[in-house]
């Protein structure tokens, strides 16, 4: 492409590759010490590693991993003018583009499983978790779609980061399957947000806690912005196709920012025996009769198993299966071992914990 000479300098000045690497590695440091103090919250207060602190580590991996290929595509070229770039370096900066994409799926999927998982300890009851498993089959089966189509979207597959091949290859339009995979994505996490809402505002609490439990929970709707504005900017770069690796930018820098800020998201309703830890004055006023201790007592939508938002991990422990366990009002089974937990309000009277929520 011939361009005047003036403009052709003003351009080679043009270089958006180190603001996209400062907040690669600004919110993938950011997402690291979440995961750090979240795996510590869990290890040192709580003693309940679960499945979602796999998933959550999981994602993690998968993250730094593509911050590690977008950092290389912007070393190989984006963020600049495509004029002004050669061949090999083009080649080499989509070949990481590549990379980068499918590291993305299986990194942002981990996190919104390991969500739902959180979900999943919260609300313990069977049909409670059922549009969680909805959600979670909805999300997995969406983005191994994603991932397979992406991966195999051009015959030979080297054609989508070769320009040369691409001439004479068959390839699916690279647009449209980002723009689709990028509206499922956005879907999907707000199924997530939204998900634990109408549990949790069905729950005996006043008004203060509800919300402040739902913003807790729901921090994803934050991320779904994030979405939006990641797929205005594959927009724009669909139309400045001529140019497309200096308008390749937008797209990593909202992209980094939407998979670690997911992450993030995802640990902070962990952090609370942390930050309690740290500053006590967070930590929740107990309860000044048993009475005021019951309210605290829910089921999602009626549901029979219920179970109370505790501080500590002291109190009784039964043994028995789940249709066996009472709820509120029961008698105690014998108590033997874990995993059922019993707190004990009056000489008659048991509640039936089935989780501990920090």
């Amino acid at each position: 492409m011939n361009m005047p000479s003036a403009q052709l300098e003003i351009d080679s000045k043009e270089n958006l590759g180190p603001r996209v690497v400062g907040t690669i590695v600004a919110f993938t440091v950011l997402a690291l010490i979440s995961v750090l103090l979240r795996t510590f919250a869990r290890i040192r207060f709580t003693r309940l590693v679960g499945w979602d602190d796999f998933f959550i580590a999981l994602a993690m991996f998968f993250t730094i991993m593509t911050a590690a290929f977008q950092i290389e595509q912007v070393k190989w070229g984006a963020g600049k003018h495509t004029a002004l770039l050669d061949l090999t370096s083009i080649t080499n900066s989509l070949k990481y583009m590549y990379r980068s994409i499918l590291t993305y799926f299986i990194g942002l999927t981990l996190t919104k499983v390991s969500i739902l998982m959180q979900y999943r300890r919260i609300f313990s009851a069977k049909r409670a978790r059922i549009p969680i498993y909805v959600v979670m089959a909805f999300t997995v089966a969406g983005s191994i779609e994603g991932f397979f189509t992406v991966a195999f979207m051009c015959k030979p597959v080297d054609a989508f980061w070769n320009v040369l091949k691409r001439l004479t290859a068959t390839c699916l339009d690279r647009n449209v399957l980002l723009y689709l995979n990028s509206i499922w994505n956005m879907i999907a996490g707000l199924l997530i947000a939204a998900l634990p809402v109408r549990g949790i505002w069905r729950l005996q609490l006043v008004r203060r806690q509800k919300v402040a439990l739902i913003a807790v929970l729901t921090l994803g709707w934050i991320v779904c912005i994030v979405s939006a504005i990641r797929i205005y900017s594959l927009v724009v770069q669909a139309r400045n196709e001529l140019d497309f690796m200096f308008y390749s930018a937008p797209p990593l820098i909202w992209g980094a920012i939407e998979m670690n800020l997911a992450i993030v998201c995802a640990c902070v309703p962990a952090l609370k025996p942390l930050v309690v830890h740290v500053l006590p004055a967070f930590a929740s006023k107990p309860s000044e009769n048993k009475s005021s201790q019951q309210s605290r007592v829910f089921n999602w939508s009626g549901f029979s198993r219920s179970f109370l938002l505790l501080e500590d991990k002291n109190s009784y422990v039964g043994k028995g299966s789940d249709e066996e366990q009472g709820s509120v009002g029961d008698e105690l089974p014998t108590i033997t071992a874990p995993p059922a937990v019993y707190r004990q309000y009056s000489k008659t009277d048991y509640i039936r914990v089935t989780h501990y929520v920090q």
